[in-house]
């Protein structure tokens, strides 16, 4: 009777597997033209490649509409920076009174590097030139950017109210407002396709640099901010120098809802795969799939996660 108990416990697991496996899961992420997305399709290849998951990346207009969709089960994996990720899990900024209980963190990418853009023959040369001028403000759907945006302007002693305003929606549609000519900056992901399309479109651009204690001042708006150095490349528009940008890491998020068996084997593909990352977005040569399993202290991981790098033994298992 004790064997007939286990021989069914083996075939229940079994049959759980194999239909967790054959169900397809959807990775949100930003929209079309931005960095993210076209990470997200690179990382959803890899992983049906080289797992038996089937992967189905969705865009979402911003990152408001995607941590509700992990977190109401309509989306089960998710990419983008851990600040406001925890901020949304935990409920506290753009999020006090809108937590998103459900979100972890299944690994860490890498420091995903950002700033402002403005045109290669812009009279402003450094971030508090932008005093007067039309910077983007709102971010109705990717609320995420405002504190980017925030941290950008302490470092030139600005606020927001030093500025004129120009609501935006996400940072795809300010794009479109730089490039027709109604802002004088714009903020985007370094080495996204979206801004080499706007460079062709006005002429050039220009990453505006900055000050020395800048890391120092972002700081101030979110601990998670740090510089580092981006250099020129082909696929890099904006970018002419070694020149230090505000970066900060991204994850790949999970609900918790995910069974442990398939964020495990999500973060297996992805972790041992890097390879096949970098030959499909050169952004990915920034991957250390050493660090892959850092501690992010405000966003705790999934378990599946936690099994994965307890077994490699490294990383969130050593919390």
């Amino acid at each position: 009777m004790r064997d007939m108990k286990k021989l069914w416990l083996a075939a229940s697991l079994c049959a759980f597997s194999a239909g967790a496996f054959a169900q397809t899961y959807g990775f949100a992420t930003l929209p079309p033209g931005s960095i993210l997305h076209a990470q997200a399709q690179v990382i959803a290849k890899a992983v049906q490649d080289n797992s038996k998951l089937q992967i189905r990346v969705i865009g979402f207009g911003g990152d408001a509409q995607m941590f509700d969709a992990v977190n109401s089960k309509r989306a089960d994996f998710m990419v983008l920076d851990v600040g406001e990720t925890a901020d949304a899990y935990h409920g506290r900024r753009n999020w006090q009174g809108k937590a998103k209980p459900n979100l972890r963190t299944a690994l860490t990418l890498y420091g995903f590097q950002m700033g402002p853009f403005v045109r290669k023959d812009s009279n402003v040369k450094t971030i508090a030139d932008l005093r007067g001028k039309r910077v983007p403000s709102g971010w109705a759907q990717q609320t995420g950017n405002l504190p980017h945006s925030i941290a950008v302007l302490a470092t030139g002693g600005l606020t927001y109210k030093d500025v004129v305003q120009v609501p935006a929606v996400n940072v795809v549609r300010a794009a479109d407002d730089f490039k027709s000519g109604k802002l004088d900056v714009f903020f985007f992901a370094v080495g996204a396709p979206k801004v080499a399309e706007v460079a062709a479109s006005v002429g050039g651009l220009r990453y505006l640099e900055f000050p020395a204690d800048a890391e120092k001042k972002m700081k101030t708006v979110r601990q998670d901010y740090y510089l580092s150095t981006a250099n020129p490349a082909p696929h890099i528009a904006g970018i002419e120098k070694p020149t230090q940008v505000q970066t900060i890491d991204v994850v790949i998020g999970a609900g918790a809802h995910v069974a442990d068996a398939v964020v495990y084997e999500f973060v297996k593909a992805v972790h041992r795969n890097k390879k096949a990352l970098v030959e499909g977005h050169p952004n990915f040569n920034a991957f250390d799939p050493g660090q892959a399993g850092k501690p992010q202290p405000s966003l705790p991981h999934h378990p599946g996660a936690l099994k994965y790098f307890k077994e490699i033994g490294g990383g969130a298992a050593k919390k």
